[in-house]
């Protein structure tokens, strides 16, 4: 893999889409939690997580839906779609919008990083 085999566009794609549906996934997930038979019988059982990965891997199958794949594919990387992108997309999509902005974060982070620890071009 090379830099130029990266597709930012691609990247912004995947990113847009990952953003779109865990936020539909999490506006769904809070009616189903504020629903007054689920805060009685269910609340502070631990079970939102759960629910919301299960919803979330019938999301991927049903519909097809592979972040992580296509995240690989973005950057020059051949991952075959299957049971185990969609697990990892099921966690991505578990850990809602929030999960989108820490990674691209961490991701700028890196990048200033090496920025500022990469040696300095010679002016010649």
């Amino acid at each position: 893999m090379d830099i130029q085999s990266i597709n930012l566009g691609q990247i912004g794609l995947v990113a847009f889409v990952w953003l779109l549906v865990a936020i539909v996934i999490e506006e769904a997930s809070n009616t189903l939690f504020k629903w007054k038979f689920f805060k009685i019988y269910f609340d502070g059982k631990g079970l939102k997580t759960p629910i919301i990965f299960i919803v979330a891997g019938i999301l991927c199958l049903y519909y097809d839906i592979d972040i992580f794949q296509a995240l690989m594919k973005s950057i020059g990387i051949t991952v075959d779609s299957g049971i185990i992108t969609c697990v990892l997309t099921a966690l991505l999509l578990t850990g809602g919008s929030g999960t989108v902005f820490r990674t691209f974060n961490r991701i700028r982070e890196g990048k200033d990083q090496l920025t500022q620890n990469s040696p300095p071009k010679n002016s010649d």
